[in-house]
């Protein structure tokens, strides 16, 4: 390290000849301001029997989702709990929640956070889900929740472990199970990495004492032994008057949130060459505020979610909430295990698309419209079958609360 010079030096001599107090107290007005960040969040009240934390990661705005649903279909206190992520770049796309702990909460403001959590002095938390085995007390991009199990048990917390996907999604198993999964290509430093993430993960799930939970029907086969917390959504915010499939040329929406997992590559070429040809209206979707997404979905006829993963995620579950023709690939597991979580045993409503037949079915439904209505038309009541969060209330009752009893760190 160079060595100061000029007022640099001047300066640095003169904190240097200050009281300790004195040089401390830069830290400490620090330390008072994050504590009180972290007080001033909406914490719990002392009344309802059930108090539960959800995050701390938000993924797709899920935690959100989740204690929404908690709060109006189980009667909970339920929170959802989001950090500022420590990666440049890492966005939220507008999906709020109820705690939110910026880095100056994180790095200054963890003795507050904890006492609130673990009820000290205050009414805490009964229950804890953590999202992808990340901490719910604190160094959440450093520990695991595996950290905090002895302090929540101490506090009688129930804990659950939330699995999303892509952290537990073993890269090799998929690519045998599925031919057209995107993991049969030439792995980079990206696959190396997420299957160092994976394996990572794995190690947390099966230390993991407590009952572990997945959102979306592929990831049972990923994770044996889990239960299926569905992905939730707001279904009357997404639900329009304006049927699918009526205009002279289409409008296709494409949203590349991870374009390798989502085979971009085999869809935008196709919907672009459509697009030219006049067959259709193609809008690619990117960093859209989630605020707008129900516009932006109503807008559209067609939502190709992707065609390489094999699973239903979010923007499929709000898609068909909005009576959209969802188009992607679905395993016949997914779609089997979907006929099953039906009380009526419907067929999942997405049509049907890989690789290999993407072009084929897009200009199918481009030619013949009329075919495919009644499949857009059964989406709503399949998202307020499954996805409109009277489900994960009652899974995230069963495992958090009151009446799974036990106490402890981990729901048994």
């Amino acid at each position: 390290m160079a060595a100061l010079t000029g007022v640099r030096k001047v300066v640095y001599d003169a904190y240097r000849g200050l009281p300790a107090p004195a040089r401390s107290l830069p830290e400490t007005v620090l330390r008072v301001r994050a504590g009180s960040g972290v007080r001033r969040q909406p914490w719990f009240a002392p009344e309802p029997p059930d108090r539960w934390l959800l995050g701390p990661l938000n993924t797709a705005g899920q935690a959100a989702a989740w204690a929404r649903s908690a709060r109006r279909h189980a009667g909970a206190q339920a929170l959802s709990l989001s950090v500022e992520r420590i990666a440049a770049g890492a966005g939220t796309l507008g999906y709020a929640t109820e705690v939110h702990l910026d880095r100056g909460m994180q790095l200054r403001g963890t003795p507050a956070h904890r006492d609130r959590v673990l009820g000290r002095g205050v009414p805490g938390a009964t229950g804890v889900l953590a999202e992808s085995g990340r901490p719910v007390l604190g160094n959440f991009f450093g520990g695991t929740i595996l950290d905090d199990l002895p302090a929540l048990a101490d506090a009688g917390v129930r804990t659950v472990l939330l699995v999303h996907g892509s952290e537990m999604r073993d890269l090799r198993q998929h690519a045998e199970r599925d031919r057209h999964s995107p993991f049969r290509e030439r792995w980079d430093e990206r696959f190396e990495a997420l299957q160092a993430l994976v394996d990572r993960t794995r190690t947390v799930v099966e230390a993991f004492p407590g009952p572990v939970l997945v959102p979306t029907l592929d990831m049972l086969e990923a994770v044996p032994g889990a239960g299926l917390l569905p992905i939730t959504t707001d279904v009357d915010l997404f639900t329009t008057d304006t049927p699918a499939l009526r205009r002279p040329v289409p409008v296709v929406l494409h949203a590349p949130t991870n374009p390798r997992l989502k085979g971009t590559a085999v869809v935008e070429p196709v919907l672009t060459r459509l697009h030219d040809e006049g067959r259709i209206v193609y809008r690619r979707l990117t960093g859209v505020p989630h605020a707008r997404m129900p516009q932006v979905v109503a807008e559209a006829d067609v939502v190709v979610d992707q065609v390489a993963l094999g699973n239903v995620a979010t923007l499929a579950a709000e898609s068909m909430a909005a009576g959209r023709l969802v188009v992607g690939h679905v395993t016949d597991a997914v779609r089997t295990r979907a006929r099953e979580f039906s009380a009526a045993g419907h067929d999942l409503p997405v049509v049907e698309a890989d690789p290999t037949t993407f072009e084929d079915v897009v200009r199918k439904i481009v030619s013949r419209p009329e075919a495919y209505r009644d499949v857009a038309a059964a989406g709503p009541a399949w998202a307020r079958e499954h996805h409109d969060g009277r489900r994960a209330a009652q899974v995230l009752s069963e495992v958090l609360g009151a009446t799974t009893g036990g106490g402890g760190g981990a729901a048994g």
